[in-house]
This record gives C-alpha cells, sequence and structure tokens, in this order.
C-alpha cells in the first residue's frame, strides 16, 4: 500500500479516519519492516496508528507480515513444544517474577526461548535479572540455539530474531511513546508450529484484542492479563489462564476475584540485582512460590504437553523445589 495513501486514510483524526482492510494492513507493515519508509513518515505512520487505534484485520495484517521479518530456528531435538516468552516492559510496579517462571520450566524439562528489547540497542531488566542469576544474554542465535540445547533456556535480545522489527522499537525515544511495535513483538514466534508463546498485556482491551487475533490465527498461546504486560502472573491475584488452540479458547484457570495476602516481597521491583536474589530465595526454598506463579506454571507444564493434564501439572509443581 502507498504509504502517502495510508496516511491519508489513518492520519485524519478520530472522525475522519478510516481504517486499512487486512491485505492493506500487511503491505505497509511489510513495508514499514523493510526499511522502504523514510523516517518521518516511519514516525507519522506509527503516531497515526497509536491514536487512531489499531483493528483485529489491521492487526492480523502486521502479525502476518512480522512472521515474514522472523528468522526461523529449529526446536531442540525431542522436545515437544518450546515456550516463547517476551519481555518488553522498561518498568515495574512489583518485582518481575518472570525470570522464576522460566527457570522453573526449564529444570522442569521445557525449553524456554525469552526475547526482548527496549530500543536503541538496550536490553529490558529482566535481561540484567537473568545476568545476574547466571543466565547471560545470547549473543548470537549460534549462541542462543547452543544454550537452549544444553540449559533448556536462552535469554535472546530481538534484533537477532526480527532486526527489522528492532529498528521500529529503535524509535520509541525519538517518538516518546510506545507504538504499534511494541505489541506486534510480543507476537515473535521463531519456533511455529513448534511452540507455546506466553503472551500477556497490562491493558483489558489489548488482552482482549490479542485473544481475538490469537483465536482467528488458530495460534498456541497462553494469554492473561499482567500489571506490567510482563509475561507472569501477579505475585499477589491470579488472573485469567487461557490456553488458546485451534481457534478455542481453554479456561485453565479462572481469575481470582479477591487476592491472598502473602508476605510481601520488599525489595526495589526495578532493582534486577535484588530481583534476582528474590528469585534465588524461591529457586532454592528459603521464600514460598506465590500461588498465581505456581498455578502458571502449572498451566505451562500441561499446554507444553510435559504433563498429562492440568492435575498432573499441579502435581508436578507441588513437589517442585520452592513450590507451594
Amino acid at each position: 500500500m502507498d504509504v502517502a495513501t495510508a496516511l491519508t486514510k489513518i492520519g485524519r483524526g478520530p472522525a475522519l479516519c478510516e481504517d486499512l482492510a487486512q491485505d492493506e494492513a500487511h503491505d505497509l507493515f511489510n513495508r514499514m519492516l523493510s526499511g522502504s519508509v523514510s523516517q518521518v513518515r516511519l514516525g507519522a505512520l506509527l503516531m497515526a496508528l497509536r491514536w487512531k487505534g489499531e483493528t483485529i484485520d489491521e492487526m492480523l495484517g502486521f502479525a502476518t507480515a512480522l512472521a515474514e521479518h522472523t528468522l526461523e530456528l529449529e526446536a531442540p531435538h525431542g522436545s515437544r513444544r518450546v515456550a516463547i516468552i517476551p519481555s518488553y516492559a522498561s518498568r515495574h510496579s512489583q518485582p518481575n517474577l518472570m525470570p522464576a517462571l522460566a527457570l522453573r520450566l526449564a529444570q522442569t524439562g521445557v525449553p524456554v526461548l525469552v526475547h526482548g528489547s527496549l530500543g536503541e540497542g538496550r536490553v529490558p531488566p529482566s535481561f540484567s535479572v537473568f545476568e545476574h542469576l547466571g543466565r547471560p544474554t545470547a549473543k548470537s542465535l549460534g549462541d542462543a540455539m547452543e544454550t537452549l540445547a544444553v540449559h533448556n533456556l536462552a535469554v535472546v535480545p530481538t534484533h537477532l530474531l526480527a532486526p527489522d522489527l528492532d529498528r521500529l522499537l529503535n524509535l520509541r525515544d525519538e517518538l516518546g511513546a510506545r507504538h504499534v511495535g511494541h505489541l506486534i513483538a510480543k507476537l515473535i514466534d521463531p519456533m511455529p508450529t513448534q511452540s507455546l508463546r506466553l503472551i500477556c498485556a497490562s491493558q483489558p482491551e489489548a488482552v482482549a484484542a490479542l485473544h481475538d487475533l490469537l483465536i482467528d490465527q488458530r495460534a498456541e498461546a497462553m494469554l492473561m492479563h499482567a500489571p506490567d504486560g510482563e509475561s507472569v502472573a501477579s505475585a499477589d491475584r491470579r488472573p485469567r489462564i487461557a490456553w488458546l488452540r485451534n481457534g478455542e479458547a481453554n479456561v485453565l484457570y479462572d481469575e481470582e476475584v479477591s487476592g491472598w495476602s502473602p508476605a510481601p516481597i520488599r525489595c526495589d521491583p526495578n532493582d534486577p540485582a535484588m530481583v534476582a536474589q528474590v528469585i534465588r530465595d524461591m529457586m532454592e526454598g528459603r521464600r514460598a512460590t506465590p500461588t498465581p506463579l505456581s498455578n502458571q506454571l502449572a498451566a505451562c507444564l500441561f499446554a507444553t504437553g510435559h504433563a498429562r493434564d492440568l492435575m498432573h501439572a499441579r502435581a508436578m509443581v507441588a513437589v517442585g523445589v520452592g513450590m507451594t
């Protein structure tokens, strides 16, 4: 789709703007990813989409274009499904326990690939937490694949998996705001047909949009709401955890109406060293793992094929180190 035409349709304000058809959105995002759009027009398109709001057809078109610009990798030999975990939050309101989820899944035999970026070559805080836990960021795809095969866990910057999308993410500071690229990044799947993507969003409308998109794609994914948009259940209240597959949503856990009252996690949620110590204490049994996190772990074990059913998965979690 011609960029000028697209700007005319989506950039005329809320009263006059028009939505893009799915094929138009695919063509436009493909142009945006390919580098053929000037920086000025690229910024204008991203902000116009942010102000207008993206439709499901537009998101489907964007997601299809992203898949065409994502490198495909082979899952480790003999694995069932690989858990793909996006991490794009820059700050947190509570300690980010996603690395604990990833480590426990890896410990149980589930291969885990975490990807993320803050743009301009910066990695998200979760990557620093992994560093403190002895899981460094991959320097190359070869490094990532070797680590995944040996340790069941690879922490991979976005520029290695989807370099064209990473260039869009680099515009965040210049634009002064997040844009559709940050939502679409959660859909990165370097192992289609071999993966279970763990997808979360902090805004209910974003969760609803992702639900409709993933159902339409008949994708295999775990979807839930999370306060900071990280792919991990809130420590104080379990969200609705849905397993999406074959165009249907299977609710594995309902949302808790009221939270439980765990001992508060007393640490600066934006200090990677302190968060890493909290996770280390959980892994080594000195601190109880929050029940919502245990529930999410069980859901993932079931959905990746490492447990016969949810009851079996919960039993596996119950006998795990540091799990309640």
